[in-house]
């Protein structure tokens, strides 16, 4: 990989992402105060998905999905998707959502060997020290948790499984041709993750829990924000960036949920918050921007 600054439309994308999915978790409070998590996954995903079509039918793409994609559409998804969903949804069970949060961005510690296996991107000196701060950012996060993390396993387990699931997801997208898929490609990946979804639902709850108008409201923002909006943005960055480097710009997002806590919710905001601020900081400036030498 040529050390090259990131495209200004990459930046944007991050910039959008970075704001869509770090405030994102802790709305995930208020919605699951009233909701169950499956019932809570079940609303959001089935709103996106439907959203997602619909958008891709203004836009003028062809819904239809090429019959060779298929295998590759249900792989991506059953990662991206389906396994993170579920994953999550257990590790929330057994952890706070904060905490499983972190967890799930432990990806760019999977995909960078992922990618330089599958995708033969090689791992300079300059991306190796980014990936490394970038997980020394999400330590930092992790370290008020470890006591939690003892006590709950499984909750440890699902939530590392989620960022691995992620970043052989984001692989699969990275290494298929769709043809000049757009929107459509989230789509489908949204709408197939679905019944497993859905299924959990009639497993574990069966019933529809009562919930406010206010819980309603979130959960429809997340669906159509951070699920459609954040999600499509995500796989436009993967397009846009080596699958090393988007992985590493996911780091972002947990360091700007805790931020978004400390606003909201008056959540602690200590030296360890702040050393995984410049840790995330240094790591993206690393990732993003080339050497001086390069950039003259």
């Amino acid at each position: 990989m040529t050390p090259r600054a990131a495209p200004p439309r990459a930046l944007a994308l991050l910039a959008l992402l970075t704001l869509v999915w770090g405030t994102n978790w802790p709305l995930f409070r208020v919605a699951l105060d009233e909701l169950s998590v499956w019932s809570f996954r079940t609303f959001v995903v089935a709103i996106s998905s439907v959203a997602l079509f619909a958008a891709a039918k203004l836009r003028g793409e062809p819904l239809g999905l090429p019959r060779h994609l298929w295998w590759p559409m249900l792989a991506a998804s059953m990662g991206n998707m389906t396994i993170w969903h579920l994953a999550t949804a257990v590790a929330v069970v057994y952890l706070p959502s904060g905490q499983a949060s972190i967890l799930a961005y432990t990806m760019p510690l999977w995909l960078a060997p992922l990618a330089a296996l599958f995708l033969g991107q090689r791992i300079t000196p300059r991306l190796l020290l980014a990936i490394v701060l970038g997980i020394a950012a999400v330590t930092l996060l992790m370290v008020p948790n470890f006591r939690a993390y003892a006590h709950a396993p499984l909750g440890l387990a699902a939530g590392l499984s989620a960022g691995l699931a992620w970043a052989i997801g984001t692989v699969i997208v990275k290494r298929t041709d769709w043809g000049g898929m757009g929107l459509s490609l989230t789509a489908w990946q949204m709408l197939l993750c679905l019944p497993p979804i859905v299924l959990g639902y009639l497993l574990f709850d069966r019933t529809w829990p009562q919930a406010s108008m206010l819980a309603i409201a979130v959960s429809i923002y997340i669906a159509l924000v951070p699920m459609s909006v954040g999600t499509a943005t995500w796989f436009a960055l993967v397009k846009l960036l080596p699958a090393q480097i988007a992985g590493l710009s996911s780091v972002s997002i947990p360091v700007v949920a805790v931020i978004a806590g400390v606003l909201l919710f008056d959540e602690p905001m200590g030296p360890l918050q702040i050393a995984a601020l410049a840790c995330t900081v240094a790591a993206l400036w690393l990732a993003l921007m080339p050497p001086r030498g390069a950039r003259a």
